[in-house]
């Protein structure tokens, strides 16, 4: 059986999975094999990362229990844990993100560096395709969210509460899961500062609020045009 482990991209699915591995020993899986933790050595311990053994078709009949990690847009019946982090924060993790691992290792165009020397900015203009896109990455953040609210069997569980007190929220996940016999591990918690300071272009800040040194007041009164319905929806205030 699977249970999907689903998120928009940087809003604490690792964390997540980092919790479930040191607090409970459960190894989790991703639809994308994660192939960068193969750069980031260490890192797939650390996690709790484990390569797919078997098609996901597999894994859907099977007695034993999968968690599976995705991005994408599921549509299928399965339980899912949904983790949801302030989309601004999302977004600004995300941007970093892509130019720390996917422009950079394709390597700065001519027209990129013509671009810099007249001021454009590539940070803020991938923030901004972020907040507007609605069909790339993922669909934009609120649709993601959108998508997942209306799912059933969706629990939600909110980064900023993982971060503020992790043993307790991950106690109320395995209660909802109706795991027995798990007993958490509290004293084998990595912090975000260890983490950074391993793999600090992967693990970035882990805080809330990041978003304000981040974002332009432009780009957060366009973030809030597109996304403040879906924010307030959640429980995040402007």
């Amino acid at each position: 059986m699977i249970i999907w482990l689903a998120s928009y991209p940087r809003s604490g699915n690792t964390f997540f999975r980092i919790l479930l591995n040191h607090l409970y020993g459960i190894k989790t899986y991703s639809i994308y094999n994660d192939p960068l933790f193969k750069r980031l050595p260490g890192s797939a311990d650390v996690i709790g990362h484990q390569e797919l053994e078997m098609d996901l078709g597999q894994m859907e009949n099977s007695a034993e229990l999968f968690f599976v990690k995705t991005h994408d847009l599921i549509s299928d019946d399965h339980p899912t844990l949904y983790l949801i982090r302030d989309g601004r924060d999302a977004v600004v993790s995300f941007a970093h993100y892509i130019l720390t691992f996917e422009r950079n290792n394709q390597g700065k165009t001519i027209r990129q560096r013509i671009k810099t020397l007249f001021g454009w900015d590539e940070f803020e203009e991938t923030l901004r395709c972020l907040i507007i896109s609605s069909e790339r990455y993922y669909g934009g953040w609120s649709n993601h969210v959108t998508h997942y609210k209306s799912r059933d069997k969706t629990h939600f569980i909110k980064f900023e509460d993982l971060l503020i007190d992790p043993l307790n929220h991950m106690q109320q996940v395995i209660r909802k899961l109706d795991l027995q016999n798990t007993s958490p591990m509290p004293n084998n918690i990595p912090s975000f500062k260890e983490l950074h300071d391993k793999w600090p272009q992967f693990f970035r800040k882990g805080k809330m609020g990041s978003w304000r040194r981040d974002i332009s007041e432009e780009l957060q009164t366009l973030f809030w045009k597109y996304h403040g319905d879906v924010m307030e929806e959640m429980g995040y205030q402007k």
